[in-house]
């Protein structure tokens, strides 16, 4: 018997972490929504219905395993939705192991420990709290059950005392390791997304236009669109840091960031290539369209006050050079080159200014 509930507890193990590699594969900004809660309620029923499938048969109706644990986790970590689909899920799976005394008394099993989870959530302040509540009712509801069906003690006793122990080591290993997998995904996750963002200003950093930079040129050949590049530099930054102190330089670059999110179109590229320059790669737009946005952001900077405190705003300009493929530059190797020379240009011009 211990054997056979050591693979019950492994073959869940095994089922959590495949389901949840591929549920996470997945990726989508969504809400939690009911197409997912969908998924992940019949998920978790038909990890309990494999896990009745490899159960150990106590005689020739009767059926011991870890069916209980995924409604458990998804009463856990996903809520109450998922966890009425995987329960029925799991009752109607027990019925296709035959309809007899066994699976009635597994149907009403079921229906109590469902009741006893959602009192536990209601009134559980932690995971690790709720998880404990939840094996010993889960544990109580399998001993009253199989004592009402089977009503000898003396053949099951044992029996009782080793589905305890191996209930409760199932119960908690499959909680920690959802909760360990749950982290490190949260964490990669996190790291991707910073290892891609400028951790000052919350926009796209080199590493990443450079990486959304090759996509877009390719789709702009492929669909035979135009794509613009703006470079934009702050004018005269240093007189800034040296005027006010670096802080204060960190908060224009921070809000300037924002207010060139705010002047370009919500699909728009907007990044900070390092120190006071920035980006803003414009999807199919023309040369001439470019312009006009442009000298729209540089207006909005120029007329812009910058706080530093309550007590002092400052105004400050910025210059910005244009390229746009395929209408002035027809090699796409040479954008970014092309819009520096530009960017150069304006600076030399005498800032404040956009140049083609």
């Amino acid at each position: 018997m211990i054997e056979d509930l050591f693979v019950n507890l492994c073959i869940l193990i095994t089922l959590l972490f495949t389901y949840l590699q591929i549920r996470w594969k997945c990726k989508t900004d969504e809400a939690y929504s009911l197409k997912w809660k969908w998924l992940d309620g019949i998920a978790a029923g038909t990890m309990g219905n494999v896990l009745m499938y490899f159960s150990i048969p106590v005689n020739s109706e009767t059926l011991v395993d870890l069916r209980y644990i995924p409604i458990m986790l998804t009463f856990l970590f996903l809520g109450v939705y998922p966890s009425v689909v995987s329960s029925i899920i799991i009752i109607l799976g027990r019925f296709i192991f035959g309809i007899n005394v066994s699976s009635l008394a597994a149907l009403f099993l079921i229906l109590f420990v469902f009741a006893g989870f959602y009192l536990i959530v209601r009134t559980a302040t932690s995971v690790l709290k709720r998880t404990v509540a939840m094996i010993i009712h889960a544990n109580i509801m399998f001993s009253i059950i199989l004592m009402m069906i089977i009503q000898d003690w003396e053949s099951i006793y044992l029996l009782i005392l080793f589905y305890w122990i191996l209930s409760a080591a199932g119960g908690f290993a499959s909680m920690f390791f959802v909760k360990y997998i749950m982290k490190s995904h949260y964490l990669l996750a996190k790291y991707e997304t910073e290892s891609g963002t400028d951790f000052l200003t919350g926009l796209y950093n080199t590493r990443q236009f450079s990486d959304r930079w090759a996509a877009l040129i390719l789709n702009a050949k492929q669909k035979n669109e135009s794509l613009s590049l703006l470079m934009i530099d702050i004018d005269y930054f240093k007189s800034v840091n040296d005027t006010y102190g670096h802080p204060a330089g960190d908060l224009v670059l921070k809000e300037l960031g924002q207010l060139l999110k705010h002047s370009v179109r919500s699909f728009d590229i907007v990044s900070r290539n390092g120190g006071e320059e920035f980006s803003v790669i414009l999807l199919d737009c023309p040369n001439q369209k470019a312009a006009l946005m442009a000298e729209e952001i540089r207006s909005a900077v120029e007329a812009h006050h910058f706080k530093l405190s309550l007590e002092v705003s400052i105004s400050i300009t910025i210059s910005i050079g244009i390229a746009t493929f395929p209408d002035k530059v027809k090699d796409s190797e040479q954008m970014k080159v092309e819009a520096d020379k530009s960017l150069y240009k304006a600076k030399q011009s005498g800032r404040n200014r956009v140049c083609i």
